[in-house]
């Protein structure tokens, strides 16, 4: 204690961050016979001494508490409310923090805390609740995913009724075997409507047409079918590229960058879907469609960097390339757990299997 007080006042953050890990090495090593009283000394003394460090030390007294039955719990709700570097592994792992203090970090701290929620074990209807209301459509689908995770009857009847206009929701829901039984009548007849959307979107949609303006639209048509030709020839032409690589095991993440940089779109695309093991609409939809987190996850999920990210990007039109949007996605993307975009590919992956 001597030491410490000495240190808060003179000493440098190297200092204090030696003491605090001699702190925890005490703390750790006689945890499993303290009583409340003993732990509680700890949490001040280390709560006191946590606020005056670095990140890096910051995250490894999170990593180290987070598996500890009874941690200190003011500690392990300060660590919780920092940045997610620092709080993740507490907000996965610990056991200290209640339901309460789950939906209060929530509110406060935004979607990655709450995409590190959805991976805990055993998370309760009250937390579920918020994280439906609240979390958007990739928490959703993070906690959708989760089996552990328990839902109230109006948080699950939220789901199902987003699932109606979002196939990849309803994949992981129908995974699912708490679903009650009327509303897996509803998911059942939201993946047949789904499923009939998929099969028609492909069918001329001038056939039962008026006869007039009936020659201006054969001509269209014409146009289109010259157009959607000379795109699958591309396409074609890339993918045989793109399969002599992989088959040669040169297809990497390198040459996804240098496709993306040189503006082979077609390339890119290509390489993408070989490599995430997707079709190439779906691959498509991921990089060039209006959803701007979708080859964030994907990027992350197969452990590319930034780089990668930032250069399929640079594929898109127009959409999500204005400076402030690649630094909101850059932020994102150094925020978002492996974990979570691996089990987000999984159901990219599902659903692409069942059309």
């Amino acid at each position: 204690m001597r030491d410490l007080e000495t240190t808060m006042l003179r000493g440098s953050t190297d200092d204090r961050a030696q003491i605090l890990s001699r702190l925890t090495d005490l703390f750790l090593s006689t945890a499993s016979v303290m009583d409340d009283d003993q732990v509680g000394i700890f949490d001040v003394v280390i709560g006191r001494l946590s606020r005056a460090i670095e990140l890096r030390a910051r995250i490894e007294l999170s990593e180290r508490l987070a598996p500890v039955p009874n941690a200190p719990t003011g500690v392990v709700r300060q660590l919780a409310l920092d940045e997610i570097a620092v709080a993740r592994p507490v907000l996965v792992a610990s056991k200290r923090l209640t339901d309460q203090d789950l939906v209060a970090i929530s509110a406060a701290k935004g979607r990655d805390h709450m995409l590190a929620i959805t991976e805990r074990s055993d998370l309760g209807e009250p937390v579920t609740d918020f994280l439906i209301l609240r979390g958007g459509r990739v928490v959703t689908h993070a906690i959708a995913a989760n089996h552990t995770a328990r839902f109230s009857e109006h948080g699950m009847g939220v789901l199902v009724m987003r699932a109606v206009q979002d196939d990849a929701l309803q994949m992981a829901l129908g995974a699912r075997g708490d679903i009650p039984a009327e509303l897996a009548h509803q998911l059942m007849v939201a993946a047949k409507n789904s499923a009939r959307r998929r099969l028609t979107a492909g069918l001329q949609p001038d056939l039962a047409g008026a006869v007039d303006g009936a020659v201006e639209r054969g001509a269209q048509a014409v146009a289109a079918q010259a157009q959607i030709q000379g795109d699958l020839g591309a396409v074609n032409a890339a993918l045989v590229e793109i399969n002599r690589l992989n088959e040669a095991g040169e297809l990497n993440e390198a040459r996804i960058v240098a496709f993306a940089t040189a503006g082979s779109t077609e390339h890119a695309i290509c390489a993408v879907a070989v490599l995430a093991q997707l079709g190439l609409p779906a691959t498509e939809q991921i990089i060039l469609g209006s959803d701007r987190d979708a080859v964030l996850l994907v990027a992350r999920g197969l452990g590319w960097s930034w780089e990668t990210a930032a250069a399929l990007i640079g594929l898109r039109k127009d959409f999500g390339k204005s400076a402030p949007a690649v630094e909101r996605a850059r932020q994102h993307f150094r925020n978002l757990a492996q974990p979570t975009a691996q089990r987000v590919l999984g159901f990219l992956r599902m659903r692409d299997a069942q059309q």
